[in-house]
């Protein structure tokens, strides 16, 4: 079996995913976790999840991982049709890099065989099937593939320009890509948004879908139309009360909006549904820190050590995911607990293959941790420029220069140091 004859395949090893563009760790959690709760999502699309898991897990070197969850998707759908194509294309791949070059062949034998008796009109055009699972693959994959699945959706808008699917996959693309616009501080006027305008149009084709009701309550709430977004995001949570994407997202508006014990309660309910969830820990854990400053008392025992808690728990079930981490030690801190802090932090920091992001906001966490906590403005102020150093990698990036910006106001021996640091920033930074 030739290399060519794997190549010519439609499926996720064929589609440029590549592994350095993603954050594998939090991909298979996210995926992981939505195959856990018994959502209302049927065996065609517990299928998807399957296949790009199995993707996910040989991305990382572990083909026989990949394998095993070829075989659970294989199991949710063992028809011989256009839905297993994507499959069966990631079956042959998986078994050839194994070594099975016999059982490979079979597959792509059953894909010619399925391309026989349902032929397209050109050798270049996808199955229906095929064209979809690509799209959302790339949509869920990476930031950097956003742009590959508009252009996806928008392929297949053409040939079927009021398909509920395909209008829906668009507005969700242009939205994730106008979120990228928004983290580098460029807002996107309600009233002129291109993901708006399509979001609507989704749904009216689509009124039952949550998630669209979930992303115009978050574009309302970013033009402060808080009672439209509002509106949105009652309604989803009340159509889908336990799709664990649809939760965390009206959880995480519900505390922007500073209503902590709402937000909990939606929470610890989906918690009983999805009770090794490490997004739902984190996010709990975040509302019970903001309750506490809603109070008024930081340092609160109770509160504290619930959030606590939960981040603890949620570190147990992700160890991979380094943010909910950091949060921990600023956390052990707060509750006095200085030297479990800096062992937290220095712990961290050994890990062998930080991402650049994690670095990033290691030296924000910790850059405070010295400020607030120990009151070392030098090894602050050295912290921060560290971060800003790593580039425009995350949301962090912004949050060490304003913290770098409110110590310019103090008075400080070494303002024509930092000042000439900004500078340096600047002339490689135009957005800065």
């Amino acid at each position: 079996m030739s290399e060519d004859s794997l190549k010519l395949l439609s499926c996720h090893f064929t589609w440029g995913l590549l592994k350095e563009d993603a954050d594998l760790n939090f991909l298979e959690v996210k995926v992981c976790e939505k195959l856990a709760v018994k959502c209302e999502y049927g065996g065609n699309l517990k299928k998807r999840e399957l296949n790009l898991l199995a993707f996910i897990k040989h991305l990382q070197g572990f083909n026989d991982e990949a394998l095993k969850n070829l075989q659970l998707a294989k199991e949710e759908h063992p028809d011989d049709d256009r839905n297993v194509i994507v499959m069966y294309g990631n079956l042959a791949w998986v078994h050839s890099l194994m070594g099975n070059a016999t059982e490979a062949e079979k597959y792509i034998e059953n894909i010619n065989e399925i391309l026989k008796a349902f032929p397209t009109l050109s050798p270049t055009e996808f199955h229906r099937e095929v064209q979809s699972e690509k799209a959302w693959s790339l949509l869920k994959f990476s930031r950097k593939s956003y742009v590959r699945a508009k252009e996806s959706f928008l392929e297949a808008l053409q040939k079927e320009p009021d398909d509920k699917e395909w209008n829906t996959g668009l507005a969700f693309s242009l939205f994730r890509l106008e979120g990228l616009k928004i983290g580098q501080d460029q807002r996107v006027r309600f009233e002129e948004s291109p993901a708006v305008l399509q979001l609507k149009k989704a749904l009216k084709l689509d009124p039952n879908n949550a998630m669209i009701h979930v992303y115009l309550g978050l574009k309302c709430y970013k033009n402060e139309k808080n009672a439209e977004a509002w509106k949105y995001m009652t309604q989803a949570i009340t159509m889908a009360p336990d799709n664990l994407s649809v939760v965390l997202r009206v959880a995480k508006f519900m505390k922007k909006e500073q209503r902590y014990d709402t937000a909990l309660e939606v929470l610890l309910e989906m918690l009983k549904k999805a009770p090794d969830s490490s997004r739902l820990h984190h996010e709990i854990a975040n509302n019970y820190r903001w309750k506490a400053m809603q109070v008024d008392d930081i340092h609160n025992p109770e509160l504290l050590g619930l959030c606590v808690h939960h981040l603890e728990k949620g570190a147990s079930l992700n160890p991979g995911y380094i943010y909910p981490q950091l949060e921990l030690a600023l956390r052990y801190s707060e509750l006095k607990q200085m030297a479990k802090a800096e062992q937290k932090f220095t712990e961290l920091f050994a890990l062998p293959d930080l991402k650049p992001a994690d670095r990033q906001a290691w030296h924000r966490m910790y850059g405070d941790f010295k400020l607030y906590r120990l009151g070392s403005e030098r090894a602050a102020v050295e912290h921060y420029k560290q971060g800003m150093m790593l580039g425009r990698v995350s949301t962090e990036w912004i949050s060490c220069r304003n913290r770098l910006r409110k110590v310019l106001q103090h008075d400080r021996r070494d303002t024509y140091e930092i000042r000439t640091f900004f500078a340096s920033i600047r002339k490689e930074n135009k957005d800065y």
